[in-house]
């Protein structure tokens, strides 16, 4: 592809350099977060055919280029860019980790996601962010939940800090039904990112613990924090009907009658149902049911 074909670490056409390189990377890096991704690839190519760009701001610019690729709804050029760059700079960690990150998620190649992943971290053997998606890898395209907690253990060894493998490892002790070492993840994760997401998961996990006292705080904490999120209204609504309050739980779910839409939901399951069931039976809850939407 001819994405592809101008990868070299070496300049490539000595175009006229119209702007210091660092002001156009600056200018490309606006148009990026404007979401103007042609007008990014444009300048990218341009930036490119440039010789008084260094090594390390061709990798970037190529690197960058991959990601606009994908922005634009052309996935498979990004990949096949970014087997390029990975050849052409063997010793950049980054371009390994993004092709397997790539692999995996635009190709479901969970085999050549971890090839590239296991470059990435021979070269750097610590960076996180190429054990949590090798972690993704055995997680969810293999559900060998055995080597994904492993390499979300050593991303956090890497970086205590590292958010995703908190909430990666709270996600598996869901699976495997341990809640309490569930909640600790998410308290962690919450601490970190102050997440609305941390606040309903924690919702969650107590009324699978039986704690509604429990429950009942973390959704009052999340319906606080984002109010107009249909999902922290559906939490409230459950754990207050575990808790016997039946007029706030009305009160949640009236909220999220208005804030659930019949395409996008979020949708009531059985589950949901089950927790709901002590007030299903008000008047004011059968005129909501068929606004409701439902998996």
């Amino acid at each position: 592809m001819a994405e592809a074909r101008s990868v070299s670490p070496q300049p490539v056409a000595a175009g006229p350099a119209h702007e210091p390189v660092k002001a156009a990377l600056g200018r490309e890096d606006a148009l990026f977060s404007g979401r103007r991704y042609a007008d990014a690839l444009g300048l990218l190519t341009d930036l490119l055919a440039r010789a008084d760009l260094t090594s390390r701001q061709r990798f970037e610019a190529l690197w960058r280029k991959a990601e606009v690729l994908e922005r634009l709804l052309k996935p498979r050029q990004a990949v096949a860019l970014l087997r390029e760059i990975s050849r052409a700079y063997p010793d950049e960690a980054l371009g390994h980790s993004l092709l397997g990150e790539y692999l995996y998620r635009v190709c479901d190649d969970g085999p050549g996601a971890l090839r590239a992943l296991n470059r990435a971290l021979r070269v750097a053997p610590k960076d996180p962010d190429s054990l949590w998606w090798k972690g993704q890898v055995y997680h969810l395209g293999f559900a060998d939940l055995r080597r994904a907690r492993r390499a979300y253990l050593e991303a956090l060894e890497a970086d205590p800090a590292y958010d995703p493998a908190m909430d990666s490892l709270a996600s598996i002790c869901e699976a495997e039904g341990k809640w309490i070492e569930a909640i600790d993840w998410r308290k962690r994760h919450f601490r970190q990112t102050r997440s609305t997401g941390d606040l309903t998961g924690l919702a969650d996990l107590y009324l699978r613990l039986g704690h509604a006292p429990a429950a009942m705080k973390y959704a009052r904490s999340a319906v606080r924090r984002s109010p107009r999120q249909a999902a922290a209204w559906l939490h409230f609504a459950k754990a207050h009907a575990a808790g016997v309050r039946p007029g706030r739980a009305v009160e949640g779910l009236r909220r999220f009658a208005r804030l659930a839409t019949p395409e996008a939901g979020p949708f009531l399951t059985s589950r949901d149902f089950g927790l709901l069931e002590p007030i299903l039976g008000l008047p004011e809850v059968r005129a909501l049911l068929p606004r409701l939407p439902v998996q």
